[in-house]
């Protein structure tokens, strides 16, 4: 295993009715918060006004932003942080998806630097990055179980004029609280719900598979929350009302992000930095797109960590293989990887998304840019250049 710095300053209120304490416990963050959230959502399904009652009873006069989009931009995060700054917030209000809640950290961010957001995301080339040494204090309500942003230190930003999408990052962004209340999951409509725990898996996949070192310990944990997600997601598709159902997911997205399943092992995060791409460019759902690339992925690194697989697909699908050819029963794994993802309606093709390669050169380049840190690949057990990214496209159409 190997050496490393665990940091989870984060508070977390978790269970069913928990948001009841949200105007107790954001009175002793501050009186003023700005509440970051989308468009419609948290309108149409009532949670918004439950959240501005509850801090209203506790005399807390907050600011409301409501134009969050899917894949927060850049633009809007600025806008709200001149809010902020201008209406002297104190803290920030994630109500939401991972949008709402990435967004509320850039946000943070801005509020206190008064730089533009863009300016604090490492792209590859801007030579105006400054890192983020200090945001508001930031409060997380999710509203999805998916992006694991209320136990994570960073969030993600695309900026449509360049068709990039990258994170901000600091010790500085961890929320100061988090109140995850699977009441609040119910109302996710079923799309979102399944791209949620696609979402979660890939959080713990990632390093599992192009880990560096042993850890033995974080692959149990890796495998408890794929069996755990993979057992209760078709129950919250069947019944949104499941509450057990919620919690299970719910609590998954928390740990998987938190740094407590990871930590340790080493690793990157190659599937997250190729869907990155894609999304910035078709502004498609995050977890969409970690399912669609999920599979060329694997069996493009097969091949190097083809006993991995094999671990994987026994632990975590009870595989019993018969023959001793690892990579055979290695590609028997993905194929219970791809089962699943069809289970859950979620084995993707760009062509089902409408996509096709015109952009294909470009987003290589671009993933190689942002997420290969001056390399020209991406950390894998086979190693991803542009021409490996290129064959996983390809293979995905």
């Amino acid at each position: 295993m190997l050496n490393f710095d665990f940091i989870l300053p984060t508070r977390i209120i978790f269970g069913v009715g928990e948001i009841q304490k949200i105007g107790k416990e954001c009175k002793k963050i501050g009186n003023r918060p700005l509440i970051v959230t989308g468009k419609k959502a948290m309108r149409e399904t009532g949670i918004l006004d439950k959240v501005l009652g509850l801090l209203k009873d506790a005399k807390i006069e907050p600011v409301l932003f409501e134009k969050i989009e899917p894949n927060p931009r850049n633009t809007t995060v600025d806008e709200a942080g001149r809010i902020a700054r201008a209406e002297n917030c104190d803290f920030v209000i994630g109500l939401g998806g991972g949008s709402a809640m990435d967004a509320a950290k850039g946000i943070a961010a801005v509020a206190k630097s008064g730089k533009p957001v863009w300016d604090h995301i490492y792209t590859g080339e801007n030579e105006t990055f400054v890192p983020v040494r200090e945001a508001l204090p930031i409060v997380c309500v999710p509203t999805i179980a998916a992006t694991g942003s209320e136990a994570d230190r960073g969030g993600i930003i695309s900026n449509m004029e360049t068709n990039e999408k990258a994170g901000i990052f600091s010790n500085a962004l961890f929320p100061t609280l988090s109140i995850v209340d699977p009441q609040l999951t119910v109302s996710c409509p079923r799309d979102y719900t399944i791209d949620g725990g696609i979402d979660i898996i890939s959080h713990v996949i990632e390093s599992y598979f192009t880990g560096t070192s042993e850890a033995y310990l974080q692959d149990r944990f890796t495998e408890s929350v794929c069996r755990t997600v993979i057992h209760y997601l078709p129950k919250a598709m069947k019944n949104p009302n499941d509450l057990e159902a919620r919690s299970a997911l719910s609590w998954c997205s928390t740990i998987a992000l938190s740094g407590v399943v990871n930590s340790g092992r080493g690793g990157d995060y190659p599937l997250h930095a190729m869907e990155h791409a894609v999304s910035a460019h078709y502004d498609i759902s995050h977890g969409r797109g970690l399912a669609l690339l999920l599979p060329a992925l694997m069996e493009y690194t097969m091949t190097a960590r083809p006993e991995k697989y094999v671990e994987f697909g026994v632990n975590v699908f009870g595989l019993h293989f018969l023959d001793s050819d690892l990579e055979h029963a290695a590609a028997q794994s993905i194929d219970a990887v791809k089962g699943f993802l069809l289970s859950v309606d979620r084995l993707l093709h760009f062509s089902d998304l409408g996509i096709g390669d015109e952009r294909f050169e470009r987003m290589a380049d671009d993933i190689i840019k942002i997420s290969a840190r001056k390399q020209d690949f991406i950390n894998n057990p086979r190693p991803l250049d542009k021409a490996g990214i290129l064959e996983i496209f390809r293979n995905t159409l």
